[in-house]
C-alpha cells in the first residue's frame, strides 16, 4: 500500500490538487492484491467444475505469475516504436493488451497438475478491458509432466524424512538420532523405477547442534520420496568407489537393484563450520580479525537514479525492472537517450532464462544431480531478503517480491531486488607525456541485483549498466559445495571428485546458464554476426605478410536458426555482434551494433544422449539465435521437472526449424557457465566464483558515450599517511610523490585534469 498525503495549502486552495501520475507498466509484477484476485477466480472455477468427471478435490497453487502481454502490444503502448515502424518491421499492430496470469495447480489426491490463464482488470489508468477476475484457459497436463518443485515442498522432505520409519532404520544403522538429521529436498531428474509420480529426491545430512554446519556431516543415503503422498519409496545407498585396477561400479538403476548393497558409512562428525560464533565453539583460539578498518560508500546529494513506478531512469538509461517466480530478474524495454537521436532502443527483455548444474560422478545415484534451478524450483521463489550494508553497500533501493503460497495466500519477500550504484574505477584517462597534463573520468555502474539460496548453494544475479553504454551480466557463485560422505578407508576418486575435508567429497560438476536476450537495436529487426581474430592467409616471408604479422577478422552472418548453432573459441577470441543491417554508422559506413562478449563458455561434458544433454538442449553449445516468440521463453520448456527431455526438445525444436534469422525479429540464447573443480579452499564456504557477459556497443554511438561525465575528484578522498610506518613517508611528500611531475593532483581539487606548471 502507498501512503499519500496532501498539503495543507493544497486544501486551502480553490484549485484541487493534482492527481498523482501513475507510473503503471503492463510488465509491472502482479500485485499481492492481484494474485488474491487470481486465487479466488480459480475457486470460483473450481466449485463450477466440482461435477465434472474428475474434479480436483485438493487444490494446491504451485506458481501464479504474469502472462506477459505481446511484445509488439507494450512496445506500441510504450511508444518505442510507432504504428508505422511496427507495421513496416512485420510486427502486429493494436494487438490487446491485456492483463493475464499465468496459473499452475496440483491436485496432489489425483496426482494430476493443471494450468490455467486468468484474465484481470487492467493496472493501466484508463483502460478497462474487464471489471471482475475470470477463468479463461484450463488445460489438465499430460500425467508425466509436473510443474516445479515448490518451496513448501523441499520443506516438507525434511517433515517427511524425520517421522519415516525406513528413515529412522537408515539413521540408527550409522548412528544418527533420526531427528537431528537435515533434509535438502531436490528434484530428481528422472527414475525410471517410479513412473508418474512427483518425486524428490533427499540428501540427509546430520546437525551436531543449531546452526552447525549441517554439510559437513553428510549421511550414505538418498531417500526417494512421493511428493505428492509423502511416501518413502526407495532408499538408495550409492556404491562405494573401486579400488585401483577394480571397474566403476554399473551406473544404472537396474544393475543397482540387482547389485549387493554394501556396508554402511557413518558421517563424518568433526565440526567443520564457518559461522565464527561456531568456530570459536570448537576452536577457543580463532578469533575474528580487527585490522579490517571502516569503509563506506556515502551519496551525500542522493542517489543520480529515478524510479517512475518500475521504470528506472539513470544516465541516459531508461529499464523496466521487473520479476518473476521462475527467472527472477527480467529486464525490459531497456533504451538509451542519446541526445539528438533521442530515444534509442536497445533490448527488449533480458533474463537468465534455464540454468542446468551437472554432477560428474556416474555411481548411481549421483547421476541424478543435475539440478535445473531456474525451472525446476523458480530461483526468483528462492531470493534473499537482502540485508542493508551487507548484502548492498551504499544508497540502496529496494523492491519487494510477492509469490502465491500452496494454500492460496501471499509470500512476500522483502527487498528482493537492490538497486544501487557502485564507482567502478576509471572509465577512461590519458596523459600527454609532453606536457603532462592528464585527464581522467571516473567510470560508474547502476546494480540491479538479487541473491538466490537453492539448497546449499547461493547465486548473486548482476546487472550492472555502465557511463559507457555497456551491459554486464555478473552472476556470482557462492554458498557450500554439494559435499558426499567418504568411508575411512573408501578409495579415493580424485578423476571425479575432491577431498575437500577429512571423508567429505566434493564431486565436479559445471554451473551452465541460458542467457535469454532478445535485442531491438535501433529497430525489430537485427542479425547476429560472429566475429573471428585469425592469422593472416598468407605464409612469413611472402609479398604481402613478409614479417607474419598479419591477423584480420573473419565475421560470418547468421543466416539462418540452424547455421546460428555455434561454440566459443578462445583461439579466435570468438565474440559476436547484435547488428541493426538498416541503420549505418556515420563513419565506419557497418552496421550498428552491440558486442556480445565472455570468457566464461565452457563447453557441456555430459555425453550427446545423456539424460543432461536430453534435458539441457541449451547447454549443448554457446550460441543459438532463433526468431522471437512470445510463446519461446524457456529453452527446457515450460515443465522441466522430471521432463526426460530428448534430441529435439525445447531450444533444439526451435532451432530445427531453420527459420530465418537475418534481418527479422530475433532473440540470442548464448549459455556460458563454469567448470568447477572444487579446492580444499572452497570449504567450509565458497568463496564468490564470478562470471561475466557483456555487451557492450560496438558502431552504435558515433564515438565514446561517455565524454560528457565529468572530471571531477572525491573530496572525501585523503592522503594515508598512517599507512606509513613509526609515520615515516619514506621520501614521499605527503603520500603523493606523483604531484612532483604534474600527473596527479592534490588533496581537495575539484577535476582531474591537470596541468604542468
Amino acid at each position: 500500500m502507498v501512503q499519500t498525503t496532501t498539503s495543507l495549502s493544497a486544501m486551502l486552495s480553490s484549485t484541487p490538487p493534482k492527481a498523482r501520475p501513475s507510473y503503471a507498466h503492463p510488465l509491472d509484477p502482479l500485485t499481492a492484491s492481484e494474485i488474491r484476485h487470481v486465487v479466488d477466480a480459480v475457486r470460483s472455477h473450481l466449485v463450477k467444475s466440482a461435477k465434472a468427471p474428475k474434479p480436483i478435490t485438493k487444490a494446491l497453487f504451485n506458481s501464479i505469475s504474469l502472462r506477459e502481454p505481446s511484445k509488439y502490444a507494450v512496445l506500441q503502448w510504450a511508444g518505442t516504436f510507432s504504428r508505422k515502424e511496427l507495421s513496416t518491421a512485420g510486427a502486429q499492430v493494436d494487438a490487446p493488451l491485456n492483463r493475464q496470469a499465468d496459473v499452475h495447480i496440483i491436485c496432489p489426491e489425483s496426482g494430476r497438475s493443471f494450468e490455467a490463464v486468468v484474465d484481470l482488470p487492467s493496472n493501466l489508468p484508463g483502460t478497462v478491458t474487464i471489471t471482475d477476475p475470470v477463468v479463461t484457459s484450463w488445460t489438465i497436463l499430460d500425467g508425466l509432466l509436473q510443474p516445479s518443485l515448490q518451496p513448501e515442498e523441499l520443506l516438507w522432505a525434511e517433515e517427511v524424512c524425520k517421522k519415516d520409519a525406513k528413515v529412522k532404520e537408515a539413521c540408527d544403522a550409522i548412528g544418527v538420532d533420526q531427528q537431528n538429521i537435515a533434509v535438502d529436498g531436490w528434484c530428481i531428474g528422472q527414475d525410471e523405477r517410479f513412473p508418474g509420480r512427483r518425486l524428490q529426491q533427499c540428501f540427509i545430512f546430520a546437525r551436531l547442534r543449531p546452526d552447525d554446519n549441517l554439510y559437513a556431516h553428510p549421511c550414505d543415503f538418498v531417500p526417494v520420496l512421493d511428493s505428492h503422498t509423502g511416501e518413502v519409496l526407495s532408499i538408495d545407498y550409492p556404491p562405494t568407489n573401486p579400488a585401483p585396477g577394480e571397474s566403476y561400479p554399473a551406473s544404472s538403476a537396474k544393475d543397482y537393484e540387482a547389485g549387493p548393497k554394501r556396508a554402511r558409512i557413518p558421517p563424518p562428525m568433526t565440526p567443520q563450520n564457518y559461522l565464527p560464533e561456531q568456530i570459536a565453539k570448537d576452536d577457543p583460539t580463532f578469533k575474528v580479525r580487527d585490522t579490517l578498518k571502516p569503509l563506506h560508500v556515502l551519496q551525500p546529494e542522493g542517489v543520480s537514479y529515478r524510479m517512475d513506478g518500475r521504470t528506472l531512469r539513470w544516465q541516459n538509461w531508461n529499464i523496466h525492472v521487473g520479476f518473476t517466480y521462475r527467472e527472477g530478474l527480467v529486464l525490459s524495454n531497456i533504451t538509451y537517450d542519446d541526445g539528438a537521436k533521442g530515444s534509442r532502443p536497445l533490448f527488449y527483455r533480458l533474463s537468465v532464462a534455464e540454468m542446468v548444474v551437472p554432477y560428474a560422478k556416474t555411481i548411481f545415484p549421483h547421476h541424478r544431480k543435475h539440478a535445473f534451478d531456474t525451472g525446476e524450483y523458480g530461483i526468483g521463489a528462492l531470493a534473499n531478503s537482502l540485508a542493508l550494508g551487507c548484502d548492498c553497500l551504499g544508497s540502496i533501493t529496494y523492491l519487494d517480491a510477492e509469490f502465491v503460497t500452496r494454500a492460496g495466500g501471499i509470500e512476500t519477500i522483502k527487498s528482493a531486488i537492490c538497486i544501487h550504484e557502485e564507482d567502478a574505477g576509471i572509465l577512461h584517462k590519458h596523459t600527454d607525456f609532453r606536457d603532462m597534463r592528464a585527464h581522467v573520468a571516473r567510470n560508474r555502474k547502476l546494480v540491479i541485483s538479487s541473491i538466490c539460496t537453492v539448497a546449499n548453494y547461493e547465486y548473486g544475479f548482476y546487472f550492472n549498466f555502465a557511463l559507457d553504454g555497456s551491459i554486464e551480466l555478473e552472476v556470482k557463485a557462492t554458498g557450500i559445495v554439494n559435499a558426499y560422505c567418504l568411508g575411512p578407508n573408501e578409495p579415493r576418486d580424485p578423476s571425479h571428485e575432491v577431498e575437500v575435508a577429512p571423508n567429505i567429497a566434493a564431486q565436479h560438476h559445471q554451473h551452465l546458464f541460458s542467457y535469454r536476450i532478445d535485442p531491438m537495436l535501433d529497430g525489430l529487426n537485427n542479425s547476429v554476426v560472429q566475429v573471428d581474430s585469425v592469422q593472416d592467409d598468407e605464409d612469413v616471408g611472402s609479398a604481402t605478410n613478409f614479417y607474419g604479422n598479419g591477423f584480420k577478422t573473419v565475421k560470418t552472418v547468421y543466416k539462418t536458426a540452424k547455421g546460428a548453432v555455434a561454440d566459443y573459441d578462445a583461439t579466435k577470441a570468438r565474440c559476436w555482434v547484435i547488428e541493426n543491417p538498416n541503420k549505418k554508422h556515420y563513419c565506419t559506413g557497418g552496421n550498428v551494433g552491440y558486442k556480445l562478449m565472455s570468457k566464461d563458455m565452457p563447453p557441456l561434458l555430459a555425453k550427446p544422449g545423456s539424460l543432461v544433454w536430453n534435458r539441457a538442449p541449451f547447454a549443448r553449445h554457446n550460441m543459438f539465435v532463433t526468431p522471437h516468440s512470445d510463446e519461446e521463453i524457456f529453452p527446457s520448456e515450460l515443465h522441466i521437472n522430471q521432463h526426460p527431455g530428448g534430441e529435439d526438445f525445447g531450444l533444439q525444436t526451435w532451432v530445427n526449424r531453420d527459420e530465418n534469422v537475418e534481418n527479422a525479429d530475433i532473440v540470442a540464447w548464448p549459455c556460458f557457465g563454469v567448470t568447477h573443480i572444487s579446492r580444499p579452499e572452497d570449504w567450509p564456504i565458497m568463496p564468490v566464483e564470478i562470471l561475466r557477459v557483456h555487451l557492450k556497443p560496438s558502431g552504435f554511438f558515433d564515438r565514446n558515450p561517455g565524454l560528457d561525465v565529468p572530471s571531477s575528484a572525491d573530496k572525501k578522498s585523503r592522503h594515508a599517511t598512517e599507512a606509513f610506518t613509526n609515520g615515516t613517508s619514506n621520501g614521499h611528500v605527503n603520500g603523493h610523490a606523483a604531484v612532483a611531475n604534474g600527473n596527479g593532483m592534490t588533496n581537495g581539487a575539484s577535476s582531474c585534469c591537470s596541468s604542468r606548471n
